[in-house]
């Protein structure tokens, strides 16, 4: 089970973006298994290496690409979960049904899509299936996390980032919680701003128990050690849910023939170490091992 205070996920669910890569290179997308082989593989090497990834660790994979990993993940005692909702999708569907076959992980994470100025049948139609959801992983006993995602359109970035999207990341967990959905973590983008911070952690903080985790969006390790001094302030801040920015550049290279899968795997366990050691700088001390 995912860890209530703190949880070091590394993500690996990620779907279309592989297909639209390997399309633009006419790689056959069975090659995506390799890069999730890849993940699986680093993140194991991370777990020998740090007693703080055994300890807290977590790793996300999909079923449609990495099913037999995640049952491999499975015997070997990871806390493994897999998404539920289908890749890219707007508004929010579901990857497969029904749940009790589609969701063989540990936990459950459903990604969506929101903005407070979207039509309200949307709004109502993806708190539906949220609440359907959520009921099943309640009866499953399956810890379950909600990404939300709120995409800027046309507000100044600079604003939008500070203010903007905070304040809609707030109000869809008020409603959230207003309705009932309490999920255990709340996956939330990052941010450089005390304020926006505050707002969204308020908002989470609202319910008892109520954790959020850090998300990447493909940023540089620089910048997400930036968001990670942020969120250390707050109260409700429990760890993070990355990917792209541990093993997107490693696994192009070695899905390119530029690198070898030993390289790659060593590479995508490196950054996420160093995810794990920039976390507890800023929250609880340095790390405990290196590659």
């Amino acid at each position: 089970m995912l860890h209530h205070d703190r949880v070091y996920m590394l993500a690996a669910d990620h779907r279309w973006q592989w297909e639209e890569w390997c399309d633009a290179r006419g790689l056959a997308r069975e090659r995506i298994a390799d890069a999730k082989r890849l993940a699986f593989d680093a993140f194991m090497l991370a777990r020998e290496a740090s007693p703080d990834v055994r300890d807290h660790g977590a790793l996300l994979l999909d079923a449609q690409y990495s099913s037999p990993i995640v049952a491999e993940a499975a015997r070997a005692g990871i806390d493994v979960g897999t998404p539920a909702e289908k890749a890219g999708a707007f508004p929010l569907a579901w990857a497969a049904e029904p749940f009790d076959r589609a969701l063989a992980g540990a936990f459950v994470k459903v990604l969506v899509r929101y903005r407070s100025d979207d039509e309200p049948s949307i709004h109502d139609e993806q708190r539906r299936k949220l609440l359907e959801l959520h009921a099943w992983c309640r009866a499953a006993g399956k810890p379950l996390v909600v990404e939300i995602l709120v995409g800027r359109r046309g507000e100044p970035e600079d604003e939008f980032e500070a203010s903007g999207r905070p304040a809609m990341l707030a109000r869809f967990v008020h409603e959230a919680y207003d309705r009932g959905l309490v999920p255990e973590f709340w996956k939330i983008e990052g941010t450089l701003s005390a304020h926006g911070a505050r707002v969204i952690d308020d908002a989470i903080g609202a319910q008892a128990g109520g954790r959020q985790i850090i998300l990447g969006k493909a940023a540089d390790l620089g910048t997400i050690d930036r968001w990670f001094a942020v969120a250390a302030k707050t109260a409700t801040a429990a760890g993070f849910a990355i990917g792209r920015s541990v093993f997107w550049d490693p696994s192009v290279a070695y899905l390119s023939g530029g690198t070898t899968a030993a390289a790659a795997r060593d590479r995508i366990a490196d950054n996420y170490l160093r995810l794990v050691g920039a976390w507890r700088m800023h929250g609880s001390g340095p790390t405990d091992a290196k590659l």
